[in-house]
C-alpha cells in the first residue's frame, strides 16, 4: 500500500444539489459520476484504496448506509482501508497523521474534503489537500500554494476524468 485517498463523502462525492439519499435518508446520497471519477483517478494514479476520514466512517458496518457506501465504491473497485480517528470532529488532520504514523507503509496520499479543518496546521497534509470547495470532486483544487507533486498529479487526472 504505498498510495492512498483519505475521502470525505459529503462535499466531495454528493453536493446539496444532489437529489439521492442514503437508504436511511440520513444522509445524502452518493453521485456515481463523482464515484466513476474517484475511481478513475485511483486507477490512473494507482491508488490501493481510500481511507475514511468522512462522518459516515462513524456507521457501523452493518448500517444500511455504510453497505450503500462500500458497495456504491466497490462496484468502480475502490477499496475501503480503514477510517481515521480523531478526537473530534474538527480535528481531521490529527486523525489522518495518527493513521499515517501507525501505517508506515503508505508513501503518498491525498486529502480529499470539501473543509479545511485543521489540514492546514501540518504542511504535509496541506500540501497533499484537495478542496473540493462543496462542489464535488469534480471542482477539486489544490488548497496549498505548494502543493507536492502527488496532490498535482492526483488533480490533474481528476480534471481530465470530469471532462470525459
Amino acid at each position: 500500500m504505498s498510495f492512498v485517498v483519505f475521502l470525505d463523502v459529503d462535499g466531495v462525492l454528493n453536493t446539496r444539489t444532489t437529489c439521492e439519499r442514503a437508504p436511511s435518508e440520513q444522509y445524502t446520497g452518493i453521485d456515481e459520476m463523482r464515484i466513476r471519477i474517484l475511481a478513475g483517478a485511483m486507477h490512473e494514479c494507482r491508488a490501493s484504496g481510500v481511507v475514511l476520514t468522512t462522518t459516515w466512517k462513524n456507521l457501523r458496518p452493518d448500517h444500511e448506509d455504510y453497505i450503500y457506501l462500500k458497495e456504491g465504491l466497490s462496484k468502480y473497485g475502490i477499496e475501503i482501508l480503514g477510517k481515521t480517528e480523531e478526537p473530534s470532529l474538527y480535528q481531521r488532520g490529527r486523525g489522518v497523521l495518527e493513521y499515517l504514523n501507525n501505517t508506515p507503509e503508505i508513501d503518498e496520499f491525498v486529502i480529499l474534503d470539501d473543509q479545511h479543518f485543521d489540514f492546514d496546521d501540518d504542511s504535509r497534509l496541506w500540501e497533499n489537500y484537495l478542496d473540493t470547495q462543496g462542489k464535488g470532486i469534480e471542482h477539486a483544487v489544490t488548497a496549498s500554494q505548494t502543493p507536492t507533486v502527488t496532490a498535482i498529479d492526483f488533480c490533474d487526472v481528476i480534471k481530465k476524468y470530469s471532462s470525459l
